[in-house]
């Protein structure tokens, strides 16, 4: 039971963490395509969600190789 929960745990936060990164993708490229009525505030508040999300996203992975640390250690 232990062994499926970890293995179970490791795939979501590496899957929530892949969504998280094409999702900052998406915002990003809404900032490099140049538009005439963009307000600057705008592409501030793009910039700032593209960088919350990477930060959010690579928590993920991390928590995802933790998970899989305890994962291969249970094998042992």
């Amino acid at each position: 039971m232990e062994k499926k929960k970890l293995h179970g745990l490791m795939i979501d936060f590496k899957n929530y963490a892949i969504i998280l990164l094409a999702v900052s993708t998406f915002l990003y490229i809404g900032v490099v395509i140049p538009d005439q009525g963009k307000s600057e505030l705008y592409d501030i508040i793009l910039m700032v969600s593209t960088i919350a999300l990477l930060v959010i996203s690579f928590l993920c992975f991390k928590r995802s190789l933790f998970y899989k640390k305890q994962y291969d250690n249970i094998e042992e």
